[in-house]
């Protein structure tokens, strides 16, 4: 299960959950009903092509409007079963535990009917779901492993990071040896700390695995030159004519790579007419 915020900042992580799992659960609150953060999740999980099941949440408040739920997930194109539509509705509540059966019932049974299955003879690869540098252990990446078997000491690319593998643990702290298909776990011994939603991929030589990485660098580099704004005769005088605007310039520094990305948009929504944000770092 990976679980992703559902505030409106963390857009990138639920683009990110949609696109690393194979069902997708929605959360709605019965009594708020389908909120903006819901329809984004919603366009995610189509795009990234995954089963959707919606977990109604809160069915023990009294007074909820079950209707008014089902109305509008049908005009995002969620028509729910009962109404005669393909999408499976599951009225759950966190307090007294109401449906969580049925709900675990139903995603075995689309696992079944979808048939999923992982090769775990390949070298194994999956994605970053988290990163951050530690004063104890250097960089330590989450990782969740979506084919083959991932076993200590083993040389690992992901995106401009790679390494051997030196110590492997789950979501306990308990060391392991082996990580199969569908597991999350941590990794320490990368030599510099991934962006989350990367791709990472075993590769059987290190000299090798530095090459890509020096690669993914230099197009990472790319990249971001290529998104600087160019000064062009259109823009000239306008931007003479911000000169006096100040700037604030910030080296923005946060746990793990997924809050940087949620404070930096927070960020970019700020406007002032003299003050100009710009993050260096």
């Amino acid at each position: 299960f990976l679980d992703t915020p559902g505030h409106e900042a963390f857009t990138a992580m639920r683009a990110r959950g949609a696109n690393m799992t194979d069902i997708v659960i929605l959360v709605v609150a019965a009594d708020d009903g389908v909120m903006p953060q819901t329809v984004e999740a919603i366009h995610h999980a189509k795009a990234a092509g995954v089963s959707i099941v919606v977990a109604i949440n809160k069915i023990d408040l009294p007074g909820v409007d079950l209707h008014r739920v089902y109305g509008q997930l049908s005009e995002q194109g969620l028509v729910p079963a009962e109404w005669g539509g393909d999408t499976e509705i599951v009225k759950t509540s966190a307090t007294t535990g109401q449906g969580i059966d049925e709900l675990i019932e139903y995603l075995d049974y689309i696992a079944e009917l979808k048939d999923y299955k992982a090769d775990s003879t390949i070298p194994a690869m999956g994605w970053v779901v988290e990163a951050k540098m530690t004063s104890t252990q250097g960089s330590v990446a989450t990782l969740l492993v979506k084919e083959g078997v991932l076993s200590k000491g083993d040389v690992v690319l992901a995106g401009t990071s790679c390494g051997r593998v030196r110590t492997l643990f789950d979501d306990w702290g308990k060391k392991l040896k082996h990580a199969t298909s569908s597991m999350a776990v941590g990794i320490g011994g990368l030599a510099g700390v991934p962006q989350a939603g990367d791709k990472f991929f075993c590769i059987d030589d290190l000299n090798r695995a530095k090459s890509l990485s020096e690669e993914n660098k230099f197009l990472s580099r790319e990249r971001s030159l290529a998104q600087r704004s160019q000064v062009t005769l259109e823009n000239l005088f306008d931007r003479l004519g911000q000169e006096e605007v100040q700037t604030l310039n910030i080296i923005l520094r946060a746990d793990v790579r997924g809050s940087i990305e949620a404070i930096q948009k927070e960020f970019n929504k700020l406007v002032h007419p003299e003050v100009k944000i710009k993050i260096l770092q």
